[in-house]
């Protein structure tokens, strides 16, 4: 899961949520397409995974399986989500945030069931900037049901696969582990990339010492939006799992240390971000200053050979006069045999004067142009 960005991209319009409508109302994209339905059942001795055509199918599995996971993707079909709020009960005001894909995470609870919202990493391919998607989940007692914005394709499937190979206590346990273990996943699918920034980050800084380019700069850029809209994703997701462990019914004794344990990969998550943007800072002051000091070089060479020639120019101008040389005040040079020699030897002593006072004040050879680099030691691979 990686992405390798080669130019900004244009600037994506600000999403705002549903203003100046009443408290409750669902608003959806009807050239978004029909939603689709997937369902996992499952108990300790088997599972049953369909596709559902017709939301009152899910009755005959909640009779059937101990617990059930409903996944509806895309809100393209109004009257299913309605149907699907009456077969299970959702409050209207979960509803609405359900669809208005504008949510920061968050965890609110309605009578005995529980909402949850939390910003899911998209699957990438290269070329593809960072984007997320609205994971909401509504929790009951004996059901999970997942909405999610886009059609089919996310980063749920090692949870999937869990649940049809029997790995793990997904199947031996409540609905309540099986929405820990999607925002786990979640969470989880964030690594990888914050782990590739860093990784492209050390690269820059490489290349950057090498040899600076213009085109890094962008490079630079596209990593701090990603990773600042990587920030804004993950971070308030460490309050919406200190609010689902503050909900004793659900998340008890035995639970709770496996949310501790997601709290814990936020915190970590948050560290490593912090640290890339640091650098992310870092390396476009060193961009910067290497931008400048080649500047300083070319100045200097060009000061240099300016220095060298202006000399050489007077000697030129003053022997290039060709004044009368019936004066006594004129130059006896130019009726000289050897005239002209001399004041190419002039020139060229001088030039050479010049030379050696700049070699000895060390601003000449490759110290003075950069020619000679410094290697940084690449430091240890990140985990």
């Amino acid at each position: 899961m990686s992405w390798i960005p080669v130019s900004l991209p244009k600037r994506r319009k600000n999403r705002l949520p549903n203003l100046n409508m009443p408290p409750g109302t669902m608003r959806v994209d009807p050239d978004a397409g029909s939603s689709v339905l997937t369902a996992f059942g499952y108990s300790p001795s088997g599972f049953e995974e369909v596709t559902l055509k017709d939301p009152d199918e899910i009755r005959a599995m909640i009779a059937k399986w101990p617990v059930v996971w409903l996944n509806v993707d895309g809100f393209g079909d109004l009257k299913l989500l309605q149907r699907i709020q009456e077969i299970f009960g959702i409050h209207a005001m979960a509803m609405e945030d359900i669809t208005d894909i504008t949510q920061r995470a968050k965890v609110e609870t309605y009578g005995d069931n529980t909402f949850i919202v939390v910003p899911m990493p998209q699957v990438h391919t290269e070329g593809v900037r960072f984007e997320t998607e609205q994971l909401s989940l509504y929790l009951t007692d004996r059901a999970v049901i997942s909405f999610q914005t886009t059609v089919p394709g996310d980063c749920l499937s090692e949870l999937r696969d869990r649940i049809r190979t029997g790995r793990g206590r997904v199947r031996s346990s409540s609905a309540a582990y099986l929405a820990y273990g999607l925002i786990d996943t979640v969470v989880d699918a964030y690594f990888p990339l914050v782990s590739g920034l860093g990784d492209r980050l050390e690269d820059l800084e490489e290349r950057i010492v090498d040899d600076v380019d213009v085109h890094q700069i962008h490079d630079i850029r596209a990593i701090k939006v990603d990773l600042m809209r990587i920030r804004r994703a993950v971070w308030p997701m460490r309050d919406a799992i200190v609010a689902m462990s503050a909900i004793e019914r659900l998340y008890g004794q035995e639970l709770r240390p496996y949310l501790r344990d997601a709290q814990d990969h936020v915190a970590r998550l948050m560290d490593l971000l912090e640290t890339d943007r640091y650098m992310a800072s870092d390396l476009m002051e060193i961009y910067l200053t290497a931008i400048s000091n080649r500047l300083g070089e070319v100045n200097k060479f060009l000061t240099i050979v300016a220095t060298i020639f202006i000399p050489l120019g007077f000697i030129a101008s003053v022997y290039g006069m060709n004044f009368h040389t019936e004066s006594d005040w004129n130059m006896p040079e130019l009726e000289w045999k050897y005239g002209y020699p001399f004041s190419l030897a002039l020139m060229l002593l001088t030039a050479s004067g010049f030379m050696t006072y700049f070699w000895h004040k060390g601003w000449l050879g490759s110290q003075a142009f950069g020619g000679k680099r410094i290697r940084r030691v690449k430091p240890p691979h990140r985990d």
